[in-house]
């Protein structure tokens, strides 16, 4: 028996014209389409589902969007899946068809349509019949074409319209979508085996401006593609610019031609391998095969549309002006008048998002708004910010950024809409720089000049400026983790530790958060024992404390004594001694693969410096302390050295620098040999002759 593939078909669909082909060579084209369980209802005739061969959809525009065919079309979706598990015999899944469209109409509107069919191989991957996607009334819509399961047998269990549902997003986080709402559905009887089908169109008819289309799509993910393709569909003169990204030559064939005044591009890849996830990797975008597509030449019309509402949201305000010169007040500096605005705003004006669309994520409130709200995003405390840097006569701009843990790196070629986050840059009389406002529900814990580490080395638009530049990754001092440990062992073994840490940058800034978050007492005494435990799980805490938490405006600073009994081990008349702490925190983790075909990504620089002294009981003698190291290449650098000093004590000091955040993977094996060094140098111990013989 014939199958006719249903789903959302039983809603009359408004405003979207299908042409309907039959098995006898007939076709015509309908407003309405529904379908009762038997037949096919049109607005020309009512039809067993058995003689209908195929259904077309279109867009507003007329471009083919989706079809839906009998069971011809669940024959080929069999066999290409059988083949695509023969080439692939060890995945969880399988991308049979990946197949997306942007269609950009005369009138600035446009669509995006998909049609997806996914091969099912491991429990893991049932989740992939659920469906979901966002929209905001007024602005967009979504439609649901068609959707089913394909089971194994040839068997078509198709989406009952009635589980569709519109949901409204919940908190994320403290993330509020004020207006938007989820599409959402799950296809039922869902197994291993099964073909998950389904087809889609997001209707932009109030893009966030008109002028601006821009495409992007990949070609490679952590399973197999056996067919990607993406189809940019613009009017004849429309001025487009490409570019393919990570693909190898033939990888992506690329087609281009004009259509009934229209002008399509098509990129297509096949079967094309996954590629194997690697831990600490960039953000997927800088390293797998994707095409990026916009309609800009070059960043003059999103500058000026930037910097138009920036400069409606920065005004100011009697109340922006007074508060600017009441922080800065007792300040001398134009760095103290910074430091005042940029601590006051971070710990007095929380993060929390009230999106009331997606657009308004890059637009912001003005900033008059935001302070007399109390909270905003990040757009909002960058525009608040510079506005009441302003006020205080000092130069700066809100500028976008995609940060480095999550957008691919732009292409300062392609412009277009670019960034998830927003931050500010400072204009002095001879330098500039950029700070980052935003912190958490909970305040922020920067201490100037210090920002995120998230927000380095990648680019910025700042439109009030019209540039586009890059973020230089800050010095390694200016990442800097230093720690005193002054110790002393009793003639019983008994080691007894003084401890103080010291922070600069994004790190200090971690911890500020951490201590400031973890506020009774008691927690903050249990998680100091967790601490020393990882020393010796005998170690008992004498004291801690802390030096500036609450004090934002000045060095972080961590204090604790501990003991630990039985430290020392005795062989006859040595004494073997490993310093505590130093090589556990020179162990790298990330350097566990062998070798990588993705760049080691962190976020910032690094610099960790320490200075120990170990006071020996007398009559005990240094009999062996390890020899200096000094190893160095372009990406990293260590030096340590021991002496012996006055009064029995023994001096260590070292500093670990690494400049770069990206470690490149034909750098990688030389790098990860350099940082098992430095590891291997710490699992050394000092010798000492002990006074007295065999213990």
């Amino acid at each position: 028996m014939k199958r006719w593939i249903t789903s959302w078909m039983t809603i009359v669909v408004l405003g979207l014209a299908a042409r309907v082909e039959l098995h006898d060579g007939r076709s015509f084209d309908t407003q309405i389409l529904e379908y009762d369980g038997s037949n096919v209802i049109t607005d020309q005739d009512t039809m067993p589902r058995g003689e209908v061969k195929e259904i077309v959809f279109e867009t507003q525009g007329g471009r083919e969007t989706g079809t839906v065919r009998t069971d011809e079309d669940v024959q080929e979706l069999l066999a290409k899946a059988n083949k695509a598990k023969k080439r692939f015999p060890e995945t969880k899944g399988i991308l049979l068809i990946d197949d997306g469209r942007n269609t950009l109409h005369d009138d600035g509107t446009r669509n995006y349509s998909y049609h997806m069919a996914y091969l099912i191989l491991s429990e893991a991957r049932k989740g992939v019949a659920t469906f979901r996607h966002y929209f905001k009334e007024g602005d967009n819509e979504v439609r649901i074409h068609f959707a089913r399961v394909v089971k194994p047998d040839g068997r078509v269990v198709d989406l009952d319209p009635s589980t569709v549902k519109i949901e409204t997003p919940p908190r994320e986080g403290i993330v509020f979508f004020g207006k938007g709402k989820w599409v959402t559905f799950t296809l039922p009887e869902v197994q291993i085996g099964d073909i998950v089908e389904y087809s889609y169109e997001n209707i932009r008819f109030n893009p966030w401006n008109k002028e601006f289309f821009d495409a992007g799509y990949f070609f490679q993910g952590d399973e197999p593609f056996i067919y990607s393709r993406l189809v940019v569909d613009v009017p004849e003169d429309e001025f487009i610019k490409w570019k393919v990204y990570n693909a190898p030559g033939g990888m992506i064939d690329f087609t281009e031609e004009v259509k009934e005044s229209r002008k399509l591009y098509t990129w297509i890849a096949e079967n094309v391998k996954p590629y194997v996830p690697e831990p600490d990797a960039p953000p997927a975008g800088d390293f797998l095969p994707r095409v990026e597509v916009t309609n800009q030449e070059n960043w003059n019309g999103i500058h000026d549309w930037y910097a138009a509402f920036q400069n409606e949201r920065m005004k100011i305000t009697p109340k922006i002006q007074t508060l600017a010169d009441s922080l800065t007040a007792g300040a001398d500096t134009e760095h103290e008048n910074i430091a005042a605005i940029y601590h006051w705003l971070q710990q007095n004006i929380r993060y929390i998002s009230i999106k009331g669309s997606a657009s308004s994520g890059v637009s912001g409130h003005p900033a008059q708004f935001t302070l007399e709200q109390g909270f905003g995003d990040c757009t909002d405390k960058a525009i608040l910010f510079a506005t009441l840097l302003r006020a205080a006569g000092i130069d700066a701009d809100p500028v976008y950024v995609g940060t480095n843990d999550d957008a691919s790196m732009l292409d300062p070629e392609m412009p277009g809409y670019y960034g998830n986050h927003c931050i500010t840059e400072v204009f002095l009389a001879d330098t500039s720089f950029y700070l980052d406002a935003t912190g958490s529900s909970n305040g922020g814990y920067s201490r100037y000049p210090s920002f995120n580490a998230a927000d380095h080395g990648v680019y910025t638009v700042n439109s009030q400026k019209r540039k586009v530049e890059i973020i230089p990754v800050p010095d390694p001092g200016q990442e800097q983790r230093e720690y005193h440990l002054d110790m002393e062992i009793d003639e019983e073994g008994t080691l007894t530790v003084h401890y103080q840490s010291f922070y600069e940058g994004d790190y200090e800034t971690g911890l500020r958060y951490f201590w400031n978050y973890l506020s009774r007492e008691e927690d903050r005494r249990i998680r100091f024992e967790q601490m020393i435990k990882s020393t010796s799980p005998d170690a008992e805490l004498i004291d801690y404390g802390f030096e500036n938490l609450e004090d934002i405006g000045k060095q972080l600073s961590l204090k604790m004594s501990y003991r630990v009994k039985d430290y020392v081990k005795f062989a006859g008349p040595l004494a073997i001694i490993n310093l505590p702490e130093v090589g556990e925190r020179l162990t790298f983790d990330e350097v566990a693969l062998e070798r990588r075909n993705f760049p080691l990504a962190y976020y910032t620089s690094e610099s960790i410096h320490h200075l120990v002294t170990l006071k020996l009981p007398e009559g005990w003698k240094a009999d062996y302390l390890p020899k200096d190291i000094t190893l160095t290449m372009p990406e990293v650098s260590y030096h340590a050295d021991y002496t012996q000093e006055k009064g029995n004590v023994i001096r260590f000091e070292d500093s670990f620098s690494r400049p770069e955040r990206l470690i490149q993977p034909d750098r990688y094996r030389d790098y990860r040999r350099l940082l098992n060094s430095i590891t291997s140098y710490h699992q050394k111990p000092i010798l000492v002759l002990v006074e007295g013989g065999v213990r």
